[in-house]
């Protein structure tokens, strides 16, 4: 008697990428989705991709999203700019376009499983499954439980393909390109290369000549018009995108092969006058009635203080005293080698990282009030600095200038600083929403090795609401003072402290800061980066020579003077 045809079974399974032929039941990881709000989910994804949104524009885009409509995070993807375009400006729509259509973006490929071997020899009538072109099935032993034809595998993106340009951190004549449809200038152009580069190396040091092509290609698709690449007679190029390929690819090039000889704190290399530029303090040795025994038994004690009160004591006479007593314990344990980790120093110095902690070390180490001494410095010099670069025809400038201060003066004049060294704002500052926790900014934000301070607020206009300082890729202090100056004196502190060279994103502004507002000149070395070069006489690499004072700065300085 003929067997009965198997009827097969279809059933939809997620892949670990991790291990591709381990199924995982797509159900199994949505569950805790299913048992969200939807409110809740788009609310998340919103704040993801504009975290500095305000609560009423992110209540109408959710309303708006859920009328039209919306029932699951899946439907994001039909989303166009027309159904959300008077909700916000051109530049935070495409932000949130793309976040919506990465959350759905899965690349579907439906292979077809072979039956089973017991089912092929029960069920010899049963008709093979098809096999689309190009496609190999999976064997049984690859996939214990493929019982089916027709399954369907879902692959997340690679990271080029979902790659997201932080288009808030361009320089302002580059966002008015965007929205405008107009060409930047070589110069704008060549900052957003630099951010863009940076950015890229933060999932890929050394990205393939491929990664850079698709990243390139989908920003001229969605900007032709600003950096589509045209014939003489203005008709677009096949390949349009391949200038701005050759200068992603140039850059991170450059900066392959001078970051083999770049200082870096993590090295473990010698320390030499980088470390102790702008110390007095350096290596300051115990204090004649102190011994090891005795300020580790205070440090000790004052981890005690930290466990059992928190961060609050800070301001105590007790911890204070503790804290300078300990100042000879501190500089061993930051200056030893190899070099320890921030977080390592953060569980032995719990009062070091905070603004109080900073200030107070930066003072022993340098004999410099810091915080004390840019308020008096913005006071006399930021007059002056702003009548200077009211002069200035960078249209970075001027735009910043248009606008006035939108946090406080010290701001608006760092503003000018980095847009003057054409250095990006997202090289030292960031932005984060008022209300997110240290916790959840460091899963939300990629935060770079270099220090950065974080300016929490309820947007970009409003007043700073607190904020905090990343360092190592972690969050180290969070301010209590709700002022801007406040918090660039303790980013500022940490360079001396942690013995940290200036970020190339931001070491003029950090060294004008160093020498006019701080007053730190040393007549030799610089906390700028240094690197080597091949010599055209010798044919080996040699130590850049570097001048005391950057060029850019000094010119700077001299036009104040």
């Amino acid at each position: 008697m003929p067997h009965s045809p198997t009827h097969t079974r279809t059933s939809k399974l997620k892949y670990n990428l991790t291990n591709i032929h381990t199924p995982v039941d797509a159900s199994e990881g949505n569950l805790g989705n299913e048992m969200k709000p939807l409110d809740e989910d788009l609310k998340d994804i919103i704040l993801r991709a504009l975290p500095l949104i305000s609560e009423d524009t992110q209540q109408s885009l959710i309303h708006k999203l859920l009328s039209d409509g919306v029932e699951s995070t899946q439907d994001l993807k039909f989303v166009i700019e027309d159904d959300i375009a008077d909700l916000l400006p051109p530049l935070q729509l495409q932000t949130l376009l793309e976040a919506f259509k990465n959350e759905t973006d899965l690349v579907t490929l439906d292979l077809p499983m072979i039956p089973s071997s017991s089912s092929l020899l029960s069920s010899p009538a049963a008709p093979p499954c098809s096999t689309p072109s190009g496609v190999l099935p999976l064997s049984n032993q690859e996939h214990d439980n493929s019982e089916s034809c027709g399954q369907t595998t879902l692959f997340r993106k690679q990271w080029a393909e979902t790659f997201q340009v932080p288009w808030a951190l361009m320089p302002m004549e580059i966002q008015a390109a965007v929205a405008e449809g107009k060409r930047p200038s070589p110069a704008a152009r060549r900052q957003m290369v630099r951010i863009l580069a940076d950015e890229i190396r933060k999932h890929e040091l050394n990205p393939t000549h491929a990664q850079c092509v698709t990243i390139c290609r989908n920003i001229v698709r969605k900007y032709p018009q600003s950096f589509a690449d045209l014939c003489d007679n203005g008709q677009l190029l096949e390949e349009d995108y391949i200038s701005l390929v050759i200068q992603i690819k140039n850059r991170i090039d450059n900066l392959k092969r001078t970051s083999n000889f770049r200082h870096s704190r993590l090295s473990g290399m010698k320390r030499g006058a980088t470390n102790n530029y702008g110390c007095d303090r350096f290596e300051p040795g115990l204090l004649p009635e102190e011994t090891n025994e005795t300020v580790e038994r205070k440090r000790q004690r004052l981890e005690e203080i930290y466990h059992q009160d928190g961060s609050n004591m800070v301001e105590k006479d007790e911890v204070k005293e503790l804290m300078k007593v300990t100042f000879d314990l501190q500089r061993r344990q930051i200056n030893a080698l190899p070099v320890p980790a921030i977080r390592d120093l953060r569980d032995r110095w719990p009062y070091l990282f905070t603004h109080n902690g900073l200030y107070t070390h930066f003072e022993l180490l340098t004999d410099i009030k810091v915080l004390r001494t840019l308020e008096v410095a913005m006071k006399e010099c930021g007059p002056t600095i702003l009548e200077v670069f009211s002069k200035s025809t960078n249209p970075d400038i001027q735009s910043i200038l248009s606008v006035g201060p939108k946090l406080e003066l010290s701001f608006c004049i760092l503003q000018l600083l980095m847009a003057h060294f054409s250095e990006p704002l997202g090289g030292l500052i960031l932005f984060a929403n008022a209300n997110a926790t240290a916790a959840e900014l460091q899963t939300t934000l990629q935060l770079p090795a270099t220090p950065r301070l974080i300016l929490l607020a309820k947007s970009p206009e409003s007043s700073i609401h607190r904020w905090m300082i990343s360092l190592e890729g972690h969050i180290i202090c969070e301010g209590i003072q709700p002022t801007f100056l406040s918090g660039l004196a303790a980013v500022f502190s940490t360079y001396y402290i942690f013995n940290l060279q200036y970020q190339e994103d931001a070491a003029c502004t950090l060294e004008f800061i160093q020498r006019r507002l701080i007053g730190i000149n040393p007549d030799r070395g610089t906390k700028a980066p240094q690197g080597k070069f091949l010599s055209k006489e010798t044919g080996k690499f040699t130590q850049e020579k570097t001048s005391p004072v950057n060029p850019q700065v000094l010119t700077l300085l001299k036009k104040l003077m």
